[in-house]
């Protein structure tokens, strides 16, 4: 009753200067219990980072995708080890790698994820073993087939059109590849999906609010929800159809040639509410989006790389023209991975392409984690509880690692493959493991080793004519206004986006005539 006479009796500004006031004192006294009183109080950083996410919204928001490269300079003003939010710590020694994302002996939590430790190794493992090395070489004929397809269409494409192709639409459609522009709307939604990552994480009330309207408005007004939408809602027809063929003749004869919808449909690993409709079409989301455009590009940047530096396109193909004679031979996918500089090729793409650039925090919930600092003869503790990220592209492009990090050097991995192996963490790792890894390396090998054992490489168009062209080749691939710049990752939106205003990375598919192949 006293409170509400004191506020009766004031005017408006008088109660606007009292509520900006009691604004002021929680926002003073939150910023000085961060800076002060925090577990993780003792962590070094920029003291605005440690006061409020605001810091990150600055850079990642207003600037746009620009967080990492920060963090990276604040290794260089603070050490090894930074605290970049209120609640995060990021490591950038790549020697802390294995001691952060470890074993199931030791749990980790996604600091991004839904789901603990144990909830995640309930649904992982009944997806492990579609995943296996060993499943995906017996699925080596599907894969193969859809590479096929793809460069026959490509190879039809050239024959009756010169225009250049951003590679990152045909790379991206293993399954659209009779769609005429590549399936290119679903690739450009899920590269929208990306741009809108960082403003989902910042604002997760605006993801509640998008999800509480209706689809038709949302999907129309809000940008880039139409195309998420239609992805989810196909993958949960999909995945209803294959429940209504369940104990029927048609469910018999799909499970010789079974999806992982069948498979999870089927395990006696998990629980009926695994099992539902929506369930499982999150799982198929996640897989869609995270394995369509990592791989495209990665594809995309060993082409260019490839074209651009003659003498590694030589190499290769001097490899592939002795290992596969027979140019439409089938080869198992063990001996293409025996193929030591294909082997090159494709680490170093993916040592390039990143995977996912963003940070992958972890959180171990009971265990301390003990950073020795060997330059500074230090210690530092990051409590239990605390979220603990380390950058992909920070350990990729490190030079103490890596010599010319930024340069395309296949060699590096048949020289000094076994140094460089543990490095190589675009896969991330631990126990919450890129599942698709197994997938996508095959997807790369086959995909490499069946283009450039057809087509030589043309060198620029308008440009240099160096490249490599053979007997019995079907045509030759060229960069069209395509530089090194637009290779290189200029934001993270969880995957690497290069600069805004660049084309991607263009090829033309120049046929031969039958007289030149």
């Amino acid at each position: 009753m006293a409170t509400q006479d004191i506020t009766s009796s004031l005017t408006r500004p008088q109660l606007a200067g009292l509520l900006l006031g009691i604004w002021l004192l929680y926002v003073i006294q939150l910023g000085v219990r961060r800076l002060y009183f925090s577990p993780i109080s003792h962590i070094p950083g920029p003291r605005l980072a440690a006061m409020t996410q605001y810091y990150e919204f600055y850079y990642d928001i207003i600037l746009g995708g620009q967080y990492t490269f920060r963090i990276i300079e604040m290794h260089r003003d603070y050490g090894p080890v930074v605290r970049i939010s209120p609640w995060e710590v990021h490591v950038g020694d790549h020697d802390f790698f294995p001691e952060l994302y470890t074993g199931s002996g030791r749990p980790r939590d996604n600091a991004l994820a839904t789901v603990d430790h144990e909830h995640h190794k309930l649904r992982r493992s009944a997806l492990n073993p579609f995943f296996s090395t060993q499943t995906v070489r017996k699925l080596q004929p599907i894969i193969e087939e859809r590479v096929d397809a793809l460069l026959s269409r490509l190879l039809d494409q050239s024959q009756r059109s010169k225009e250049p192709l951003d590679v990152m639409y045909p790379f991206s459609a293993f399954t659209n590849v009779e769609d005429e522009t590549f399936g290119k709307e679903v690739t450009d939604n899920l590269l929208m999906g990306t741009h809108l990552g960082p403003m989902i994480k910042h604002m997760n009330w605006a993801l509640t609010l998008v999800n509480a309207l209706p689809e038709s408005f949302s999907g129309r007004f809000v940008p880039g929800w139409g195309g998420f939408l239609k992805m989810k809602n196909d993958i949960k027809d999909q995945i209803a159809e294959i429940k209504k063929t369940e104990n029927t003749e048609k469910w018999q004869l799909d499970i010789n040639h079974p999806t992982i919808f069948h498979e999870m449909l089927t395990s006696k690993l998990l629980p009926p509410r695994e099992k539902t409709v929506s369930r499982l079409a999150q799982d198929g989301q996640i897989l869609v989006q995270g394995g369509t455009l990592t791989t495209s590009w990665t594809l995309s940047l060993a082409v260019f790389h490839l074209l651009n530096r003659p003498s590694t396109l030589r190499r290769l193909r001097d490899e592939l023209f002795t290992a596969i004679p027979d140019r439409d031979a089938v080869v198992p996918l063990a001996e293409l991975e025996n193929l030591p500089y294909l082997r090159g090729v494709v680490k170093e793409s993916l040592r390039l392409g990143f995977g996912t650039s963003s940070r992958l925090a972890r959180i171990c919930p009971e265990e301390t984690l003990v950073y020795y600092d060997k330059a500074r003869g230090s210690t530092l503790r990051i409590p239990p509880g605390t979220a603990v990220g380390m950058s992909t592209y920070k350990t990729q492009t490190d030079p103490s690692i890596y010599f010319d990090p930024f340069g395309f050097h296949p060699e590096r991995w048949v020289e000094e493959g076994e140094r460089l192996e543990r490095y190589l963490t675009v896969f991330c790792g631990g126990t919450r493991v890129c599942l698709g890894m197994a997938l996508a390396q095959a997807e790369l090998y086959l995909m490499l080793a069946k283009l450039f054992r057809r087509w030589g490489g043309g060198g620029i168009v308008d440009g240099s004519g160096e490249g490599d062209l053979r007997r019995g080749d079907v045509g030759v691939l060229k960069i069209f206004k395509t530089t090194v710049r637009d290779c290189e990752m200029a934001a993270d939106y969880f995957i690497p986006i290069p600069y805004k205003g660049s084309k991607g990375i263009r090829i033309v598919f120049d046929t031969l005539d039958s007289a030149a192949a």
